[in-house]
């Protein structure tokens, strides 16, 4: 499955437009915020195709079936141009013990 962020109207938008943009390149850290926001929408969009699993939660009040991603996946960058990218996609992709 092919997702493609652009392909409707959302703040990804914009910041694609900041890191094309001549004047908002020169300053880093918005460029590398923007890119980690990026690999966070990314990695939201890339959640919703992974397997998932039914597990069982106690709550305060009840029992509840939940699902929850199957096998975690691994994610790597090749090009240290996408570290920031990656750290976006982690942010994410991280399951909290």
């Amino acid at each position: 499955m092919v997702t493609i962020l652009s392909d409707q109207f959302s703040l990804v938008n914009s910041w694609i437009n900041d890191l094309r943009n001549v004047e908002v390149q020169n300053d880093r850290m918005k460029f590398r915020r923007n890119m980690e926001r990026i690999g966070e929408i990314a990695a939201f969009e890339i959640s919703k195709g992974l397997e998932q699993k039914e597990l069982e939660i106690t709550t305060p009040l009840d029992k509840i079936k939940a699902r929850e991603i199957a096998v975690q996946p691994v994610i790597t960058t090749i090009l240290r141009a996408g570290v920031p990218l990656f750290q976006g996609i982690l942010s994410f992709a991280a399951k909290s013990s």
